[in-house]
């Protein structure tokens, strides 16, 4: 899988048995539809992006549309709690955080 973000090649790592795509260059995040709901249950957040600050999300913001490469579609940009931004496709409806939106969109 591409990266949304920066169209690198993402890895899967494996957090309590749940499949994570994270993105060795730019560490974002790609959840599949309703992985989010199990990591914020489990308070996975900050494990899943190794102790990232919640201050990192607002300091380097990415300046181009995330693409679901999955989809071929450009994904929606979403706020969410903490004003954070991350991102949706509503084609296959997953996620997207940039590097430190995950643990700040956990807080």
């Amino acid at each position: 899988m591409k990266c949304p973000g920066c169209a690198n090649d993402m890895v899967q790592v494996e957090v309590q048995s749940i499949e994570i795509d994270r993105c060795p260059a730019c560490g974002g995040i790609v959840l599949d539809k309703g992985e989010s709901e199990v990591i914020d249950s489990l308070g996975l957040a900050g494990m899943i992006e190794g102790g990232v600050s919640a201050e990192h999300a607002h300091a380097h913001p990415r300046t181009t549309v995330a693409r679901c490469y999955e989809c071929a579609r450009d994904m929606i940009a979403l706020r969410g709690a903490g004003d954070i931004e991350y991102d949706w496709c509503e084609g296959c409806e997953r996620l997207f955080f940039d590097r430190g939106e995950l643990t700040a969109f956990d807080a």
